[in-house]
């Protein structure tokens, strides 16, 4: 072996944290990539739901899964940061408690490298802690750092400590790096040259494998001003071949049992013809009972009738479907990637198609630079209408982005404000704090809505749905 590498996928430290299919895809890629390139792996997944010395340490039961595998995580009180105390809500840390982090540690073999991934920009405290941690028990073993945050927030991210800080897609770079500090010879001839080169993920190294997220593609060809995927992945939009998409699937329902599988593209369904489509019928020929969800959100423009029956027949449960808002105007100003009719047409062919109101989620964005309260419940009350379930999403102000530079432009974010104060929680309320009182109004609202969604008759869907 070319050396011992020990990954680590941090806490996330916040007012609310939920795990709906999430697990650390880049990280995984990454340890599966370097496997194959020759070094031994540990991974200590600081979000694991089923750490068997949580109960021990914390003296409660780990949280239980729902039937589609997601859950809560284990999470401890903290004393708010300084940047947050003036938010009404409870502050901690979801995941392991320390003390099992550092049992962790002492059952690892010592490492020649340390690589820490990170997720939002507001989530930082989770891989700074994780690098102090192993500060502390290696204080002379080379650490790393990437992930999101780090590509976003790079100059802040060098005040975690961590002796390198990776910004964008991590692949070649770690291998190259690793090689560096291992005094490895490089072999360029091994680093994948595309996605279909890529080996599946590490989901091996996982204590409990309950579901598996699934990469069809990286970027996106849409230009949204809230989003960060181009900056996320700057080479722009690449796809996988789908029958590769198709074998990964079978694989990892063959090998681990899993059934539920949780699509992270940012563009699925983009010429469904000669993508998606073709996933779906694989599933369908190989007769794969599995059930599939789509938590980033699908474009709304992109669905058919024939579509929608499809992926019904082959087995998806959860449908999300991207909407923002029903103001023409703002639509057209944040890329003109749907209208308000076509989210009620898509809406439609999911409905013919068997799905219910409450497998049918459409995101609305609320809290975004300028936006009145007034728009929230336009928009609210025409996903109703159409026989969809709303699911209401904070704005966050993401650095990099056109919304950003709106948001410094009027004031409501500084451009070297802490990261903590990107978060979608509390950005609303330190933006407009009677705003912020209104969207809290309007959620409880959408709740109410969403319930009595589902006792309006709106057909008889097939059985199984």
């Amino acid at each position: 072996m070319k050396g011992n590498i020990l990954l680590i996928a941090p806490w996330i430290y916040d007012f609310a944290a939920y795990d709906l299919w999430s697990e650390p895809l880049g990280l995984l890629y990454i340890a599966a990539m370097i496997r194959e390139y020759g070094y031994d792996l540990t991974l200590i997944d600081c979000l694991d739901r089923h750490h068997p010395d949580t109960p021990s340490v914390s003296g409660r039961k780990n949280p239980r899964s729902n039937r589609y595998g997601c859950g809560k995580y284990h999470k401890t009180i903290l004393d708010k940061p300084a940047a947050l105390t003036h938010i009404p809500r409870y502050y901690g840390r979801y995941g392991i408690p320390l003390e099992t982090f550092t049992k962790e540690l002492e059952r690892t073999e010592r490492p020649d490298a340390v690589l820490v991934t990170s997720g939002m920009t507001y989530w930082y405290p989770g891989p700074w802690m994780a690098l102090k941690q192993v500060r502390d028990f290696y204080p002379d073993v080379p650490t790393v750092l990437g992930g999101i945050y780090a590509t976003l927030c790079p100059e802040h991210a060098r005040l975690s400590g961590a002796d390198h800080v990776l910004e964008g897609p991590g692949e070649t770079q770690v291998l190259a790096l690793l090689d560096k500090l291992t005094r490895n010879v490089p072999d360029p001839g091994r680093i994948p040259r595309s996605l279909d080169d890529c080996p599946y993920p590490a989901h091996d190294l996982r204590r409990v494998v309950e579901h598996v997220a699934i990469l069809t593609s990286r970027g996106c060809p849409f230009h949204c001003t809230y989003c960060a995927s181009r900056l996320l992945h700057p080479p722009g939009f690449a796809r996988r071949d789908p029958i590769s998409v198709v074998d990964e699937i079978e694989y990892h329902h063959r090998t681990f049992g899993v059934t539920d599988f949780a699509f992270y593209d940012d563009a699925l369904l983009v010429d469904a013809k000669h993508h998606i489509e073709i996933i779906l019928d694989g599933i369908l020929q190989r007769g794969l009972s599995c059930h599939f969800h789509t938590p980033n959100g699908l474009h709304a423009r992109h669905m058919s009738a024939e579509l929608a029956a499809k992926m019904f027949r082959a087995g998806f449960k959860t449908i999300r479907l991207g909407l923002e808002t029903t103001n023409a105007v703002r639509q057209h100003h944040m890329g003109d990637k749907v209208e308000a009719p076509e989210v009620r047409q898509a809406i439609t062919f999911l409905r013919q198609a068997g799905f219910t109101s409450s497998q049918i989620g459409i995101y609305i964005l609320a809290g975004l630079p300028g936006q009145p309260a007034s728009e929230v419940e336009e928009s609210i009350a025409y996903v109703h209408d159409c026989g969809a379930s709303v699911k209401l999403a904070l704005y966050s102000p993401i650095p990099g982005t056109v919304e950003w530079e709106l948001a410094v432009a009027q004031g409501t974010v500084e451009t070297n404000a802490d990261p903590l104060l990107h978060n979608n929680s509390i950005y609303p309320l330190h933006a407009d704090p009677s705003g912020y009182v209104a969207l809290r109004r309007l959620n409880d609202r959408v709740l109410e809505g969403n319930a009595s969604l589902l006792n309006r008759d709106f057909g008889h869907p097939p059985a199984g749905s």
